[in-house]
């Protein structure tokens, strides 16, 4: 995708948050006030309605940030990298055995220790970064 396409799918995301948070609000209001409980329950199916274009947008945004790594030689000639990159584009943030787990369905095996070794290497290269979760959560730098 060219720069013009990321920029556009970054502005996309960013009114799809502002309608959310409009949203939130106005549902908020409703449920507060009991004279229309009908109206707050179709907000609230609105909402759920934008949460689900919201997600291929952000899909979106992951691949785009994954196609710049893809092309580094490190990554080139790695394919446990690339899947890792790859399944984090994806799926979005991941802890070690959620990645293992798709590894093992791509290749039929993943080695838990060549995994977390290939971990170490991409958030030292600043492709991948770590966060909290269920364990220590991986995502890609965007």
């Amino acid at each position: 995708m060219p720069k013009a396409s990321d920029t556009k799918i970054r502005e996309l995301d960013r009114k799809l948050g502002t309608i959310m948070s409009r949203l939130e609000t106005i549902e908020r209001i409703l449920s507060d006030s009991l004279e229309h409980p009908e109206l707050a329950s179709t907000v609230s199916n609105l909402r759920a309605g934008v949460l689900l274009v919201k997600e291929p947008i952000a899909a979106l945004e992951r691949l785009s940030a994954a196609r710049k790594y893809l092309h580094r030689r490190s990554v080139e000639k790695d394919e446990i990298s690339r899947q890792i990159i790859q399944t984090l584009a994806l799926q979005g943030p991941q802890n070690t055995s959620q990645i293992e787990r798709v590894l093992r369905e791509a290749r039929g095996h993943a080695s838990r220790r060549i995994l977390r070794s290939r971990l170490r290497s991409l958030v030292d290269e600043g492709i991948v970064q770590t966060g909290k979760g269920k364990g220590t959560v991986y995502k890609l730098v965007e």
